[in-house]
Formats: structure tokens, sequence, C-alpha cells
């Protein structure tokens, strides 16, 4: 391979811990009833059904967060400078929580040391994304950032694989590979699109469970 793709959410940074982090810090400050697990079960089917709106080029990313504070609290004629300040609130809390895998610095490292082109490709914002890998450590030179937001097309869509390889120096498809956590955007859209794929299930089920298993 020449070169090496990650996903960023769920595969190098534990975005679910975070999320679950930042909603109940939320819901606290909005003093928001109900029971804990039944808020962070809302929250995730909200964040599921408007984030996959934007993969699918239905909305902006702006404008799933602004969909996803409407529907959450309930309020679907919020503005949409109030929602984008309240989910301020959630940000910050969910910044704060922010954690890399174990596994993710010695795999980027790894991948670097093989002589490979590196890259994170992420459906997030260009600004977000890149704080994560300066906060959780994870920031390399040489590492490529490759959001949605910058790339005009996000996993799935057919476009930002293209836009991806584009920037990581016109590489071939056929010798590069997508690792990541979704079986949907970063497995069957990046074979589809003639890569190379690792799901990686940490559960168990899918190629692997550790980014310490993939071979560089």
């Amino acid at each position: 391979m020449q070169v090496v793709l990650f996903d960023l959410d769920g595969t190098l940074i534990d975005h679910a811990g975070a999320a679950r982090a930042g909603v109940l810090d939320f819901a606290a400050h909005f003093d928001l009833p109900g029971a804990p697990e039944e808020i962070v079960r809302r929250w995730f089917a909200v964040e599921r059904r408007w984030f996959t709106r934007f993969e699918r080029g239905k909305v902006t990313h702006a404008g799933q967060r602004v969909e996803r504070c409407r529907e959450f609290l309930g309020r679907p004629d919020m503005s949409e400078v109030e929602a984008l300040e309240i989910y301020q609130v959630y940000l910050a809390a969910y910044r704060r929580s922010w954690q890399a895998f174990p596994d993710a610095a010695s795999a980027l490292d790894r991948a670097f040391a093989n002589g490979r082109r590196v890259g994170v490709f992420t459906n997030g914002a260009t600004d977000m994304q890149n704080d994560k890998l300066a906060r959780t450590g994870l920031s390399r030179p040489g590492l490529v950032m490759l959001a949605a937001t910058d790339l005009g097309a996000a996993k799935p869509q057919p476009a930002s694989y293209a836009a991806a390889l584009e920037r990581m120096e016109s590489a071939e498809a056929s010798r590069s590979v997508l690792i990541g956590d979704d079986l949907n955007n970063d497995v069957r859209g990046a074979r589809k699109a003639g890569m190379h794929a690792v799901y990686l299930d940490r559960p168990g089920g899918g190629d692997v469970a550790s980014l310490d298993e993939v071979e560089f």
C-alpha cells in the first residue's frame, strides 16, 4: 500500500464516550428531564438521523447541528442562531471528554515508519477534527487531514473517496487502504471506489478488533 487512511471518530478517537459525557453535561446544564440512559439513547438516535442526512448531502454540516438541537429539545421553531449557540454548550463538554483509543498513536507511527503516506479521512469539520488530533496527542508531521467540509462530499458519497485520493498526491485507489469502524462509510464505500478497506469492530466481528492487528 502507498496510502493509509484512517477514519477518526470511533477509529482513532472515542467519539461515543465523549458524546455520552457531553450530552449528560448538556442535559444537566439545561435541567432536562429523564433518566441518563434514556437521554443518551435519544441523543444518539437524533445524532445518527441528522448526521446521516448530512452524509447524503441533504443538509449542511452546520444545518445538521441546528436540526439536532431542535429535535432533541423539542423546539422545531428555534432559530438557527439560537440552536447553534445552544449547541456550543454540548460542544464544550464534548471537547473536554476527547480521548484517543490506546492503540491509535502506535498505529499512526507504524504506518509512517513503513513509509506510507498517511491521512485522516473524516466526515467531521476540519477545524474540530484537527483540534481533536492536537488535544489527544495524535497530530503528526505529514499527517493529512481529509475532512468532508473541505472535500465537498462526505463518505459514502463516491466523490468523497476520489477527492481524498486526489489530496493524497493523486494516489491510486488500488494502492490505498481505508481503516474504519463504519461498515458502510469506511468499508463498503471504499471498496466500491476501488480501495482496500479494513473493518475495525472493537467488540469483535470485523476484520480486526484493534488497530494493533493491522499490518502496514
